[in-house]
């Protein structure tokens, strides 16, 4: 039998100490719960956007939180950016928002993103951190062989920024409202331009504004 989202998310509410999860996207939307019966969606959607609001620090600058925990009397309310545009809410007994307590909790967030990823996989009767390590692998083949020019600008601007550097061009996609693959000449210079614009480092921002120029010109020479 396959483990559908909800199972998964299941797994993930079934942990000691975890008391809801839900997962919602950019758009607040609620795509999946684990919660109890009187947390309506109109709820979940008014916490989904604040949750939405503290994830995004620093705007300006582009910087973006990937995770953070927001923490209460008695709960921990533990936010991660778990896969492209989608997020991720556990609601966490402070006594057990320990590392013994996030390391499962991580497995099964790796678990919970191939679920939504891969739909129908049989992975219910895998061990662990077998499915934690082909999960993790599977997103960073995706990533490498995307030949389109989205996927090359990712690469480039890891070079210079790291992980901040494939923030970038998610985020761009995200608030551009572009749709990938990028054929228009158009589309492009939106996301060039919103990447330039976001790397503070005036030196490192002439040099990645120039390669992505290049990349641009290259792109629609083909």
């Amino acid at each position: 039998m396959s483990l559908s989202v909800d199972d998964a998310l299941k797994k993930i509410a079934s942990l000691d100490g975890v008391k809801a999860a839900f997962v919602f996207n950019q758009y607040h939307a609620v795509l999946a719960r684990e919660v109890p019966e009187n947390y309506g969606n109109d709820i979940l959607k008014r916490i989904a956007g604040q949750l939405y609001q503290l994830a995004v620090l620093s705007w300006n600058s582009g910087t973006v939180t990937q995770e953070f925990r927001v923490s209460y009397d008695h709960v921990t309310l533990y936010t991660r950016l778990f896969a492209q545009q989608l997020y991720l809410a556990v609601f966490i007994d402070r006594k057990f928002d320990t590392p013994e307590v996030r390391q499962p909790l991580n497995l099964n967030i790796l678990v919970l993103e191939k679920a939504f990823r891969r739909g129908q996989e049989n992975v219910e009767n895998t061990p662990m951190a077998q499915v934690a390590a082909i999960a993790e692998q599977t997103l960073k083949t995706a990533a490498d062989r995307d030949e389109t020019f989205a996927g090359t600008v990712r690469r480039f601007c890891f070079q210079f920024l790291g992980l901040h550097g494939h923030d970038l061009v998610d985020f761009g996609i995200e608030d551009e409202l572009l749709i990938v693959p990028l054929r228009s000449e158009e589309d492009m210079r939106k996301l060039v331009n919103y990447i330039t614009a976001r790397v503070a480092h005036p030196l490192k921002r002439r040099i990645i504004e120039e390669g992505l120029e290049e990349l641009l010109k290259n792109t629609l020479k083909v």
